[in-house]
């Protein structure tokens, strides 16, 4: 599985999954994002950290799936823009950020705490590393690539079914890569 970049190419996939960078010294995430919507899973790249919204997190946590944790990402930056009312079968976005560069969809405008704390917690999925996996997780990270993430099928089905929309999938009948 992978993040959805479509629609609009790059412009979409800053619209979707912000623009994502770690804190060296604490190591958490920093997002830098729209709102008030925000999907409830996200892939900001080929080799980007998936990011998961709170309720998510919860939903995951009763799945019974296997293989992953969390850990907490700092909202350093979210702006508030509408995009999801967007018709997303458009050739293109209703409205282009300021210069025409994707990222100005968030980086030109001002952080608005009060739209942070709504939108609530947002987190890291950590999948576990196949160098000590004990049987078969459902999430494993494979440390060729390392933040690539493979999902069992079982996995494959309860993503599709809650998620499809904000993932696309290559093979489910073997482990996908995220």
């Amino acid at each position: 599985m992978r993040g959805v970049y479509e629609p609009w190419g790059d412009y979409g996939n800053i619209l979707v999954s912000g623009l994502v960078d770690r804190d060296e010294a604490s190591g958490l995430l920093l997002i830098e994002r729209t709102g008030p919507f925000v999907p409830p899973i996200s892939i900001g790249g080929l080799h980007s950290p998936v990011v998961v919204t709170d309720s998510f997190r919860r939903e995951l946590e009763g799945s019974g799936l296997t293989g992953f944790g969390f850990q907490p990402a700092v909202k350093q930056r979210i702006v508030r823009l509408a995009w999801e009312r967007w018709d997303r079968s458009a050739a293109e976005p209703a409205k282009y950020p300021a210069e025409g560069e994707p990222e100005n969809y968030v980086l030109g405008r001002q952080h608005d705490p009060e739209l942070a704390e709504a939108i609530g917690s947002l987190w890291e999925l950590l999948a576990e590393s196949e160098d000590v996996a004990l049987g078969q997780p459902d999430f494993l990270r494979d440390t060729q690539y390392f933040s690539s993430v493979h999902v069992s099928a079982a996995a494959y089905e309860w993503l599709a079914t809650r998620a499809g929309e904000w993932l696309r999938f290559e093979d489910p009948s073997s482990r996908e890569q995220v």
